[in-house]
């Protein structure tokens, strides 16, 4: 296969749609993959800096224009199986080659083609793509809206819109209602005969299934075979088989599989996978991909009892973060992809969940899961709405899912599809029905799974509701722990009965240096009635409840908010960093009754006073450095729960049993509490000692461990219940950081 990329410069023309008559804005030299509203920001139609202060705002005026994207290009010289492929395109799009109309789309989401070899002509060629205003063609949109649909904090209509839910504004993202071209542009001269599907099944992973359907003509269909050979370390396979119609499958073996596993419980295998058809012995395809041998499970319950996640027959004790979107303009996605990336990795998380407010991610992120061990839990794109439930809406997500399933199928670090984000609570919040009746997640989804993927589990919604579990959410498995934001080791925290917990976090202020770079001189300070605070803090609606609670948290833990800037900002990262710490150190101290916790989140996508631990611009809070000891693999912890005593837990998230020793020493005097020696079972908890609560009720604990190995590790727990001053904690930290040296 030829591909020639129709990346690059491209001629960009916009106009009111609701307006006749000439284009009022011309650009010579926009970028595709891109936006039409950072191409007015580089030439100054609106502020350059778009993030900064207010400056976001100024998009709004242009929701309701039109965009024409055009280029030339010159053919290749086939004229047989050329496609014009938009591998992604925002949102209502007609396409135009040569002035002559292709093609139409209308979802983001998913790639869009177009053959188009009988439409060429020598020499050169012209493409056009008009994208209309997506407020505009939700307004004008030919579609039934059904009584139940409902939209968090903007109209119903926009429910019907397949495009990333937070352009309309969330409270973690700004209003930014984009158009453009986001993905990459390709020519494609495609083979006599290729795939135009294929999947390896392997929940049998010595002998696996190849599933595959072939495009051709009948005449060039003859003596057609296929091979598959791979290869992981010492492990190969190749296996050539005859194609006697364009469908079919066929098993092959693999003898001693090297299996795919999840971060901490052994390597993330792949097969480096050549695949080949020939026709008549000659070779006429071929294509690389990647594959992971492992099984995967889901158990759980409908009430309290089980929610854990099981990979080739062991429960991996889940640390990871939610994934939001990498920047309101999803054209800059990639760029950011490696700095993220890496944090994600660093920062030790063994799974990931893709939240359904996103787009969904490319290829590079999944790869770089595969290749590292970090499990995602993939939401389908729907979040915090109560979506249409009709024939027609049920078509589009059936199309959009079997689009999404097919493309990311042979990722092994995908190890759960879910419905989408919350709408079971929007269900019964907004119209009191009962979430399973939901046609999109308890049939439509379902069925696209069931014919499209094997082995992989599906959940209906995160956070699950079970008929029996309405209106008692504290029977449910899998939750969301938000709540009241008071101190973290709070009843509502410390009691929650889920088994596993997908969603919870803290806020943090960014760094003073990072404030200035979205803050105006003027409006850095103070924080009260600031709207530009306000502004970076939730969404366009003016709501300073985020800044609110910001300020909750720091008087909870300390007892007075600072009106210094910098004091501020390192009580709120003290705050968030011991809260976030002890949400997972929770977990992990009570197995086998917890399973896993996805705090919110990693980084965020736009600069902001937020719960993420990195900032927009990649400055790490302190929660980041507390995390990133807390999800190592084996730990050493300690747990007041009880009210009695101070346990000290030793937490091994792998599959091998730890022994070393240990010593507990209080931060405060240096003096040792307890130490000795322990063994600690392979995938499990063990408490290998206890303190009397009564004696040790205020201050800091340093654990300090070392293993058979001669791994040396170190943690910290903070005694006792607020209030505790500033200069306290921070001299403790800083023995801490001289102890843990």
């Amino acid at each position: 296969m030829k591909t020639l990329s129709l990346n690059g410069i491209w001629r960009l023309q916009g106009k009111p749609q609701y307006k006749s008559g000439d284009f009022e804005i011309f650009i010579d030299d926009a970028t595709v993959p891109g936006c039409a509203l950072l191409e007015l920001s580089k030439k100054g139609i609106i502020p350059q800096d778009i993030y900064m202060g207010e400056n976001i705002l100024e998009t709004e005026q242009y929701e309701d224009w039109e965009w024409v994207y055009s280029r030339s290009f010159v053919a290749p010289e086939e004229r047989t199986a050329v496609y014009l492929v938009f591998r992604g395109v925002d949102c209502f799009a007609e396409y135009f080659l040569n002035g002559e109309k292709i093609g139409d789309s209308d979802n983001s989401f998913i790639p869009f083609e177009f053959e188009i070899g009988d439409k060429l002509r020598d020499g050169e060629n012209e493409i056009s793509v008009r994208i209309k205003s997506p407020v505009i063609e939700a307004h004008n949109k030919d579609i039934t809206i059904d009584a139940i649909t409902h939209c968090w904090g903007h109209p119903s209509i926009n429910a019907t819109v397949r495009r990333p839910a937070h352009s309309y504004g969330w409270d973690i993202m700004p209003r930014a209602v984009t158009s453009g071209i986001w993905r990459d542009v390709l020519i494609e001269v495609r083979d006599d005969i290729t795939f135009s599907q294929f999947f390896f099944d392997c929940t049998n992973v010595k002998n696996p299934t190849f599933i595959y359907e072939l495009k051709s003509k009948w005449e060039d269909f003859r003596d057609v075979e296929i091979e598959l050979c791979g290869r992981c370390k010492d492990s190969e396979f190749s296996v050539r088989r005859r194609a006697a119609l364009k469908a079919d499958r066929f098993s092959f073996e693999i003898s001693d599989p090297k299996l795919w596993w999840p971060y901490g419980y052994g390597e993330p295998n792949l097969y480096d996978v050549e695949m080949r058809i020939y026709s008549s012995g000659k070779l006429i395809h071929e294509k690389k991909t990647r594959i992971g041998l492992r099984n995967v499970r889901l158990e759980r319950t409908d009430e309290l009892g089980c929610f854990r996640i099981v990979v080739n027959g062991n429960e991996i004790m889940c640390k990871g973060t939610n994934w939001v979107p990498m920047d309101a303009f999803h054209c800059r996605d990639r760029e950011r992809y490696p700095a993220a990336l890496e944090l994600l990795k660093d920062v030790g998380c063994n799974i990931v969940r893709y939240w359904g407010g996103n787009v969904y991610e490319d290829h590079e992120f999944f790869d770089f899961c595969d290749e590292n061990g970090i499990m995602v839990w993939q939401d389908f794109s729907m979040a915090c709405m109560n979506y249409p439930e009709t024939e027609e809406f049920c078509r589009v997500i059936y199309k959009e899912a079997e689009s999404v399933v097919r493309e990311y199928r042979h990722h092994p670090s995908i190890v759960l599809w879910a419905g989408d984000n919350e709408v079971d609570e929007m269900f019964m919040s907004s119209n009191g029905r009962m979430p399973s009746t939901n046609i999109l997640t308890r049939k439509v989804l379902p069925h696209v799974i069931s014919l499209n993927d094997i082995g992989r589990p599906y959940l209906e919604s995160s956070p699950y509701y079970a008929d029996k579990t309405v209106g008692r959410w504290h029977c449910r498995p899998e939750a969301h722990l938000w709540g009241p934001r008071d101190y973290f080791k709070s009843p509502y925290y410390k009691d929650s009965t889920a088994h596993f917990v997908s969603e919870v976090g803290y806020h943090g202020c960014p760094s003073l240096e990072s404030l200035k770079k979205f803050i105006t001189p003027e409006k850095l300070w103070p924080y009260h009635d600031n709207s530009e605070w306000i502004l970076h803090s939730s969404d366009q609606l003016g709501d300073d409840g985020r800044i609110k609670l910001l300020e909750k948290q720091v008087r909870e833990f300390f007892g007075v908010v600072p009106t210094d800037p910098e004091a501020f900002i390192l009580a709120s990262q003290i705050c968030q960093a011991e809260a976030v710490k002890y949400f997972i150190e929770r977990m992990r101290t009570h197995r086998p009754d917890k399973s896993g916790i996805i705090w919110w989140n990693l980084i965020d996508g736009w600069p902001q006073i937020s719960d993420a631990v990195v900032d927009y611009h990649y400055d790490k809070k302190l929660a980041y450095d507390f995390i990133k000891a807390s999800q190592i693999p084996f730990i050493i912890a300690g747990d007041s729960d009880n009210g009695q005593e101070i346990r000290i837990v030793a937490c091994n998230d792998t599959l091998v049993e730890r022994r070393g020793s240990y010593k507990v020493i209080d931060v405060e005097s240096g003096r040792t509490l307890s130490e000795g020696n322990f063994t600690s079972s392979l995938n499990s908890c063990t408490q290998i000692a206890s303190l009397p609560i009564e004696k040790y009720n205020h201050g800091m604990l340093a654990m300090v461990w070392k293993l058979d190995d001669g791994t040396v590790g170190y943690n910290h727990y903070l005694l006792g219940d607020p209030c505790y001053t500033l200069e306290e904690y921070s001299n403790w930290l800083g023995k801490y950081k001289e102890i843990s040296k």
